[in-house]
């Protein structure tokens, strides 16, 4: 999971125009939410169809380079890509008398791209530390027992917004909005074994409540997407063996330099935001770009 910048992506006219199918749906939508106040159980949640269209599909890639904005996989090719509202736009788990952020239905910086299997509630199996591959690939073969997954999931901190006339900002969501907070500030991975699992950071008061909610609610460790993040980062694993073997045998030549550091530059564009995982790799290349300061200040030359 990486920091998006919506700021760079244009909002799609179908949204802000708005089209005349989206202008209608909201009409609609104000007059079936404001005919039911106080919003109760028995009520079902109204049937959104105009906020996902070409031009919102085509904006969402380019926003997260074709990913999930939670778990970084690639979406578009397998046909698994969903138009994700960030405030569920139905309903709240756990709140049956909220109806779901249903006035941000239509809103450009509500939506994200994500996957299947992050956006919905579906039966997975969750990697845990200590796992092997062996014993994971045993795992999968099994039926899961347990939902995972976001589906209307949203917790938060502070004071739940009812409409649109409250204020967004002291709620206080846990899962992260990336387009709003840098997950490297909430998250961090474990390249210590070869199954890399992502964690909660540790702060002064214990693990991030962001990044462990939002591990949680979107099912990061998943068995499948544990296993599918393997072949990425091995490779990465390989040129950095290689690079370290280098250097423990550098003869002082500022050629022999050069080009080790290229390498280096090659290891690097793995982290390229269109890749798959591309926040895996970033943590990944700052580790290793710490290691390689390291040693290079005790060589007496400049960080990388």
């Amino acid at each position: 999971m990486r920091k998006l910048d919506r700021a760079s992506v244009p909002a799609p006219p179908s949204l802000t125009v708005p089209s005349g199918a989206v202008s209608t749906e909201k009409v609609s939508a104000t007059a079936y939410y404001g005919g039911r106040v106080p919003w109760n159980a028995t009520y079902t949640s109204f049937p959104f169809k105009h906020y996902k269209g070409r031009d919102v599909k085509a904006a969402l890639r380019q926003l997260a380079g074709g990913n999930c904005a939670y778990c970084e996989s690639k979406i578009g090719a397998v046909g698994a890509r969903e138009v994700e509202h960030y405030r569920p736009k139905g309903g709240i788990e756990g709140v049956a008398t909220h109806p779901g952020y249903w006035w941000l239905a239509h809103n450009w910086d509500n939506l994200l791209p994500t996957c299947r299997d992050c956006n919905k509630s579906l039966r997975q199996h969750i990697v845990t530390p200590g796992m092997t591959k062996t014993a994971v690939e045993a795992l999968i073969s099994k039926t899961p027992k347990d939902n995972y997954g976001k589906a209307t999931q949203f917790n938060i901190l502070g004071t739940r917004a009812i409409n649109d006339t409250c204020s967004l900002v002291v709620e206080d969501p846990l899962l992260i909005d990336p387009c709003r907070r840098d997950p490297a500030n909430e998250l961090c991975w474990d390249f210590s074994t070869e199954l890399t699992l992502i964690e909660p950071k540790q702060g002064v008061n214990g693990p991030s409540p962001y990044g462990v909610y939002t591990i949680r609610t979107c099912a990061l460790n998943r068995a499948e997407l544990v296993l599918d993040r393997i072949p990425v980062l091995q490779p990465m694993r390989m040129l950095r063996t290689h690079i370290i073997n280098r250097l423990n045998h550098w003869s002082g030549s500022k050629t022999e330099l050069d080009d080790i550091m290229s390498e280096v530059a090659v290891l690097v564009t793995h982290a390229d935001p269109e890749q798959p995982y591309a926040g895996m790799a970033a943590a990944f290349v700052e580790d290793f770009q710490e290691e390689l300061d390291r040693w290079r200040i005790a060589r007496g030359l400049p960080p990388f």
